[in-house]
C-alpha cells in the first residue's frame, strides 16, 4: 500500500532512516504476529516526512486503500447488501481483527448515523484514533453509503466515533 501511495524510493527511504530495532520488528513481522503501534506510527510518519505529505491525509489515505483492497470482489458486493444495522453491528468484529488492544461497541443511533465507542486503550495515539475512524468511513464508503462523514472525540481511554451516512 505505502509503495503504491508514494512509490518504491520513498519507502525505501523511509525503511533506511528507522533505527536498527524498528527496522528488525518490520522485516521480521509475519502475518499472526503484531508490530509495536510506536514502530507502525514511524514508519508511517517517515514515509509522509520523505514524500514531502502531510501525516494524518496520507495515514487516511493508506487506511482506505488498505480496506478497500481487502474488501474488493465478492466483499464489495456483498456489503452493498447489507442493512446499515447489520453493517455497524459488525464494527467491532472488523476492528478486533485489526487490533490487538481495546474493543468497540457500536449502535445505530438514527437512520444514516450511529455511535461507535472504543474503549480500553487509554494511551492510544491520535494517528491510530484517526485511523479507526478512517476505517469507519472506509467500509460505509464501500458497502455504496454516499456523503459518509466519520468525527470523533478523544477520551480517557479511546474515542467515540460518530458516523454518517445517506443510505443508497
Amino acid at each position: 500500500m505505502f509503495r503504491q501511495e508514494v512509490g518504491d524510493a520513498v519507502v525505501d527511504q523511509a525503511r533506511a532512516s528507522l533505527t536498527d530495532r524498528e527496522r528488525d520488528e518490520l522485516e521480521s513481522a509475519v502475518p499472526a504476529a503484531w508490530i509495536p503501534v510506536t514502530t507502525i506510527d514511524t514508519f508511517y510518519r517517515e514515509i509522509a516526512r520523505q514524500a514531502g505529505r502531510d501525516l494524518e491525509s496520507f495515514y487516511v489515505s493508506v487506511v482506505k486503500r488498505g480496506i478497500s483492497q481487502t474488501l474488493r470482489s465478492v466483499w464489495k458486493a456483498l456489503l452493498r447488501l447489507t442493512t446499515d444495522r447489520a453493517l455497524i453491528s459488525r464494527t467491532p468484529i472488523i476492528y478486533a481483527r485489526g487490533h490487538s488492544v481495546g474493543k468497540i461497541v457500536s449502535e445505530i443511533t438514527a437512520p444514516g448515523r450511529a455511535t461507535v465507542v472504543l474503549t480500553g486503550w487509554p494511551d492510544m495515539p491520535h494517528l491510530r484514533r484517526l485511523g479507526v475512524g478512517a476505517g469507519i468511513e472506509a467500509v460505509l464508503e464501500m458497502a455504496g453509503r454516499k456523503d459518509v462523514s466519520v468525527t470523533f472525540e478523544e477520551t480517557d481511554d479511546g474515542a467515540i466515533y460518530q458516523a454518517r451516512w445517506r443510505s443508497r
